[in-house]
């Protein structure tokens, strides 16, 4: 499924410019499609259009509502950190060792089965994954999801002594994968999770991972893709034809060796731009009978198969005349002959009779006597006659029939009889025979004839065997020729009917590639700048004072190229150069930061949370409090987890009076890692006292502890007064980091606060009880106190060291 943000790119880009051939759009969407969707548009039958918006599943948002974990690296017994689960920024704090990366690996761990840090690392690094104190280890992640009541657990256990890939996962309680959660591709295009390891990573690694990471995220590996699929396809096209056209120029060659007409037809059909490729398999399919008529193969199938007549027919002809012939010569001087001579007569003398009805007699000149009487006469005469000469007429009439029959054996020459010697045969003879035989005796001597056909047929049926065997010679001689080629043609002919289908698709490839590799840099430009601008945007907050200005972010080569990257251009104080070659490590973890929070804060993402494990290392002052600031403008629409060792950060947070819910990990022994919600640190220095103070039969040593307390918490609210006072009036953050060397007693703190000069500290207590009455007595308790022990009531002094704080926070920060 390609990403539907890119394909919704494509969709534009193909509406406003579209490539150079109709039909061509439906090839490039097929390729983003796949391979199978591109086949068949190519093939003609296409897979229906999928509508990505409907079509892609993208899984709801999910916020991160509790990590319970047990037996795991730093962790032994089950601790569980729980969190708001919504937008906003929760700080987890604890010094190094305290268990807090483990917690986070932890969260890493159950969504992956594995853990980033161990990538690429010996052995070594893996070993230590499980608890010393406690075990089995099992995590438990749940997730306040979006359309569900109640949350998504997923828990990761393993049994004793399995290795750490050996897991179990359970989603909701039934054994399952991330990916049936639905997040495995979200896991790997928008990572939730950044370590302290992989934010030195993100540039330090080779420039074509960091390409490959932003372009996972953006589906420009879609894009990457969809030319790789078309242009294997233009190529296995082009191969294919290239394949047939050299085999069908070898079959050309070797056809022009053959005079034979389907050679030649082949040729034809060869010859052209495109193949006509029915022609050939009518040639190759259809034999002889495939050709032309008139062609030499049609004269030479004529002359193999040319019509004589019969042997024994003709035998039985000529002796049926001669027995005829006998028979006419045996009643020569019979009645019945003189009867019928006599019937013949009268017959002409009645055609005479019928216009000249009364004239003499024609043969003995007897006047009058061919009269109306002897009509009627001779009518009567002619019956009888023909009565007597019935055997006669008979043996007449079969005579008459076997001339005719004896004619109708007589035919013209065939034409292709005429046509041998073109075609290698010798027709001479045969034709000489035909023209003997054609030549019939003219009168109606019934001898002469049944001689004329006694001697003539044998010739001719000898000279047309002879024709007809050479003409058949010729002819197998051409087939054993042409078969071989033929059957080459014929296994030749499904490439090329493929062939010719890769030829025809060709233009419309080459014009779906043109289009995508002219359309990739615009794509990914279009598809990278939100990137780009929040890149921009979270540096401009996170550098500060830097002189290091960050230039034009660019994507550059193609996914497959080796020369792809990221180019960053910096410019530092007007100079042009390279940003890991000029930047600071604090500067660059800034910049690693810069890129990793939008890829993590994508909108297709559906965590709605992001986990930064100690991302303050090496960041002065000043870029601990533009990070504040970035988290704190993130954490407005993400839920963003910070694990960190430096009380910087929180003390950012607080200065710069933002919301943030800040949890402190500790551990004791056997790896008890306890997690506790805690406030600034006036409260909580407020709140320990008080819970010491509130203790019955406290003994004398613990009491010392209570002014103590009390004391760090006046000097906090002084720390904090200044810093607002100095940064709202403008001061850098060196400026105020220096200020906040100088005071080393409470006093002086005071001084500094109210009185706004460190230098004034004896002056502070008669100015403080001025317009604080009860708050230097408290003052002096807890300066004195904490060396010296005090008596009294404790409660009371908490409470008056509170009311102080809350008054120097309130009145001497310059304003709320």
């Amino acid at each position: 499924m390609p990403d539907p943000t890119l394909y919704s790119l494509v969709v534009e880009q193909l509406a406003r410019r579209p490539p150079s051939l109709a039909d061509a759009d439906e090839l490039i969407l097929a390729a983003f499609d796949g391979q199978d969707a591109l086949r068949h548009q190519l093939s003609g039958d296409p897979i229906p259009a999928i509508a990505l918006a409907a079509a892609a599943v993208t899984p709801p948002n999910a916020y991160l509502a509790s990590l319970a974990v047990e037996g795991f690296r730093g962790v032994g017994p089950p601790t569980t950190l729980s969190l708001p689960p919504g937008p906003g920024l929760t700080l987890v704090v604890g010094r190094n060792g305290s268990g807090k990366s483990s917690v986070s690996e932890a969260l890493e761990m159950v969504l992956t089965g594995s853990n980033r840090r161990w990538l690429e690392r010996p052995k070594v690094w893996t070993e230590g994954w499980r608890n010393l104190h406690h075990g089995p280890p099992r995590i438990t992640a749940s997730f306040s999801v979006n359309g569900r009541a109640a949350p998504l657990t997923l828990t990761r256990t393993w049994a004793e002594g399995a290795d750490v890939a050996d897991s179990v996962l359970k989603v909701d309680g039934k054994r399952a994968s991330v990916e049936e959660a639905g997040w495995e591709r979200a896991v790997r295009a928008y990572p939730p999770l950044l370590s302290h390891n992989e934010l030195g990573r993100i540039l330090e690694g080779r420039p074509t991972e960091l390409y490959d990471a932003l372009a996972s995220i953006l589906g420009l590996a879609d894009i990457a893709a969809a030319e790789s699929l078309l242009r294997k396809a233009r190529l296995d096209a082009e191969m294919v034809i290239k394949a047939s056209q050299r085999e069908a120029d070898q079959l050309a060659q070797h056809l022009s060796t053959l005079d034979d007409e389907r050679a030649a037809a082949v040729r034809t059909a060869l010859s052209g731009k495109s193949w006509d490729l029915e022609s050939i398999q009518t040639t190759v399919g259809g034999g002889v009978a495939a050709v032309e008529e008139r062609t030499e193969l049609r004269t030479l199938r004529e002359l193999s198969t040319i019509e004589v007549i019969d042997r024994g027919r003709v035998r039985q002809l000529s002796a049926r005349l001669r027995e005829v012939n006998d028979e006419l010569d045996r009643l020569g001087g019979s009645d019945a002959a003189a009867a019928r001579e006599t019937a013949l007569l009268l017959e002409q003398a009645l055609k005479v009779h019928a216009p000249h009805q009364g004239l003499d007699c024609p043969v003995c000149g007897s006047a009058g006597v061919l009269t109306y009487e002897w009509r009627l006469r001779t009518t009567e005469r002619i019956a009888q006659l023909r009565r007597q000469a019935v055997s006669a007429q008979q043996v007449h009439g079969r005579a008459m029939e076997l001339r005719g029959e004896a004619r109708r054996l007589v035919v013209p020459a065939p034409e292709a009889l005429h046509q041998a010697t073109d075609v290698g045969v010798d027709g001479t003879v045969a034709l000489a025979q035909w023209e003997r035989w054609s030549s019939l005796p003219g009168d109606d001597n019934l001898p002469a004839l049944a001689a004329h056909l006694d001697t003539v047929a044998p010739d001719l049926i000898a000279g047309v065997a002879a024709v007809r065997a050479a003409a058949g010679a010729e002819l197998e001689r051409r087939e054993d020729r042409w078969r071989p080629l033929a059957q080459r043609v014929i296994a030749w002919l499904p490439g090329a009917v493929e062939a010719e289908a890769q030829r025809q698709a060709l233009p419309r490839l080459r014009a779906a590639e043109s289009w995508i590799r002219d359309a990739h840099e615009a794509l990914r430009t279009q598809r990278f700048a939100p990137i780009a601008g929040e890149v921009q945007k979270n540096w401009q907050e996170l550098r500060q004072t830097s002189s290091v200005q960050l230039g034009e972010l660019r994507l550059e080569g193609t996914s497959t190229s080796n020369q792809r990257r990221l180019t960053l251009d910096v410019n530092i104080d007007g100079e042009a150069g390279s940003a890991l070659g000029v930047m600071s490590q604090g500067e660059l973890n800034c910049l690693a930061l810069s890129l990793f929070l939008p890829r993590a804060s994508m909108p297709e993402s559906p965590f709605r949370f992001i986990v930064i494990d100690d991302p303050v290392q090496a960041m002065d002052p000043v870029k601990v409090n533009g990070l504040a600031q970035v988290l704190d403008r993130i954490a407005r629409g993400r839920q963003v987890i910070v694990l960190t060792h430096d009380d910087r950060l929180p003390a950012a947070v607080r200065r710069l009076e933002m919301d943030a819910t800040i949890i402190e990990v500790s551990r004791r022994e056997s790896s008890v890692v306890a997690l506790r919600q805690v406030f600034d640190p006036v409260t909580r220095h407020i709140d320990d006292a008080m819970a010491i103070a509130q203790t019955t039969n406290l003994p004398a040593p613990a009491r010392r502890v209570v002014p103590g307390f009390c004391r760090l918490a006046i000097e906090a609210a002084c720390a904090e007064a200044v810093t607002r006072r100095l940064l709202r009036a403008g001061r850098s953050h060196d400026d105020v980091e220096a200020a906040l060397l100088v005071p080393t007693t409470l006093k002086m703190w005071l001084a500094m606060a109210v009185l706004k000069d460190a230098g004034r500290s004896g002056d502070v207590l008669e100015w403080v009880h001025k317009n604080l009455p009860g708050a230097a007595a408290i003052v002096q308790l807890a300066n004195r106190g904490s060396h010296t022990g005090i008596g009294g009531d404790l409660v009371t002094l908490v409470r008056g060291a509170e009311q102080l704080c809350v008054w120097v926070r309130a009145e001497h920060a310059g304003g709320r």
